[in-house]
């Protein structure tokens, strides 16, 4: 739902945030080693370039999905990074 509380999914260091028309604001995390997480389709952004979140720490919260993402309705876009190389994440999450 929009307004839903997104949070951090790993303790990260904050490297970005920005905006774009596919995924509107985002952020993108350093997770250590070379692995990044971008996450998307957020407003109310609590975090900044620069800062260190614990998981579980609150990033914003869900918004009104772009004209990208408007048949599957509110969303959160979640894309992990080794590198440049996005890979599956399912390999990954616990």
């Amino acid at each position: 739902e929009v307004s839903t509380p997104v949070t951090a999914p790993a303790n990260a260091k904050v490297l970005e945030g920005g905006n774009n028309e596919e995924i509107g604001n985002y952020v993108i995390l350093n997770l250590g080693n070379g692995y990044q997480a971008k996450i998307g389709n957020l407003k109310d952004i609590t975090v900044q370039e620069g800062q260190f979140v614990r998981q579980g720490n609150i990033l914003g919260a869900i918004s009104d999905p772009t004209a990208y993402y408007s048949v599957e309705g509110p969303n959160v876009y979640f894309q992990l990074l080794n590198g440049e190389t996005p890979i599956d994440p399912l390999d990954y999450l616990q």
